[in-house]
């Protein structure tokens, strides 16, 4: 299953979907929040991740391009997102993350929109009753509020250029306010959803305290705006950015060290990624990471020329955990192409971030009882 899902009036390139939200929920009812929710099937990992796409439609003007000067897109720092500071709604508090990501990128704001919180709110509620996370609902099915993200959004009385989604679920309810849209984000295909240029975002979510039934959350992003150039290129980690995250957990659907699976649901490092905008696509694309006594950062690479999931995505998963409070340089060379860079353009760009202390095990226990986290 493709790891997002969009739909468009007009195509534009394969999308991928965000959530974003706020307002909120709690109690055992679905919250109409500004989150959207996919589906996927229950398994026995401690996370997963995945989302279904569809084209955006072709902006009528572009922002000024330069196809010889393709360059990183300058973020604006950790300054312009002070900590999230967690309510224990998990609603607002995703909503709350998922801005404070794009401000420190230098990324516009998202909007809430009430209607896109509601359509999230019923997929999360038909996936809780379905026992699986994804991003299609079956007709007949208890809680069916439409097939696709884009038909649950239309349903709720929404218009928009656009639909993306992404959805999460864990047995037994989250460990806190935060725990989803942060593991959604830090899954690289997911990521790239966040990152996107769209402008407005709903988000739902149901809870529960049952081992053996999922917790849900569901964002679904609306209204395709461009914004970022063509020429510019995001990087995450940003360059500069410090108290990165170590290492990740392998665990996204689908999951990028599918060819190598050895890794699936192993402790590998952070996975570092560039993202285009609009109709971007990479080849010929090479990952160099080091560390600072110069020492190669062996990854496995993915992007959109070997990996259908890679949409206008690049990205670079370390085989083995980086090393905790260490500075690291990355230089990605390729090509790229997108709408206003018709032919495949060489660029080379390089940048620096730094790790922060090696991530404490979760003290929550999985449990053979227990549903594991499902990223979609």
């Amino acid at each position: 299953m493709k790891k997002t899902a969009w739909t468009a009036v007009t195509a534009l390139s394969f999308l991928l979907a965000a959530c974003g939200g706020g307002g909120g929920g709690g109690d055992s009812s679905a919250a109409a929040q500004t989150t959207g929710a996919t589906q996927s099937s229950k398994g026995s990992g401690s996370s997963g991740g995945n989302s279904t796409q569809t084209p955006v439609a072709t902006p009528t003007t572009a922002p000024t391009k330069d196809a010889a000067a393709i360059a990183l897109y300058a973020p604006a720092g950790a300054a312009a997102a002070p900590a999230v500071a967690t309510t224990g709604d998990i609603v607002n508090d995703s909503f709350a993350y998922i801005n404070a990501r794009r401000a420190e990128l230098n990324l516009g704001a998202l909007g809430y929109v009430s209607a896109v919180g509601v359509a999230a709110a019923n997929h999360a509620r038909y996936m809780q009753a379905a026992g699986a996370i994804g991003h299609y609902e079956t007709a007949g099915q208890p809680y069916f509020s439409g097939v696709k993200p884009a038909d649950r959004v239309a349903a709720a009385g929404y218009t928009t250029n656009s639909t993306g989604e992404i959805a999460a679920g864990y047995g037994g309810g989250f460990l806190n306010s935060t725990q989803a849209i942060e593991a959604l984000f830090d899954a690289p295909f997911h990521r790239s959803i966040f990152l996107f240029d769209t402008t407005s975002v709903g988000i739902g979510q149901v809870p529960t305290t049952d081992p053996t039934q999922y917790a849900t959350l569901v964002a679904d992003f609306v209204d395709y705006v461009a914004a970022t150039p063509d020429n510019r290129l995001i990087a995450y980690p940003y360059d500069g950015q410090t108290n990165v995250k170590p290492s990740w957990i392998a665990n996204e659907s689908p999951n990028p060290m599918a060819r190598v699976p050895q890794y699936i649901m192993k402790s590998v490092g952070y996975p570092v990624t560039l993202n285009a905008s609009g109709n971007g696509a990479f080849s010929d694309v090479r990952f160099a990471i080091t560390d600072a006594s110069g020492n190669a950062v062996p990854c496995e690479e993915s992007d959109n020329s070997n990996n259908d999931d890679s949409t206008r995505l690049a990205l670079c998963v370390p085989y083995a955990p980086l090393a905790a409070n260490s500075k690291y340089f990355v230089t990605v060379t390729g090509s790229l192409t997108n709408t206003s860079i018709t032919t495949p353009t060489a660029f080379s760009v390089s940048w620096s971030f730094t790790t922060g202390a090696a991530l404490a095990a979760t003290t929550k226990a999985q449990g053979r009882s227990r549903l594991p986290m499902v990223l979609e």
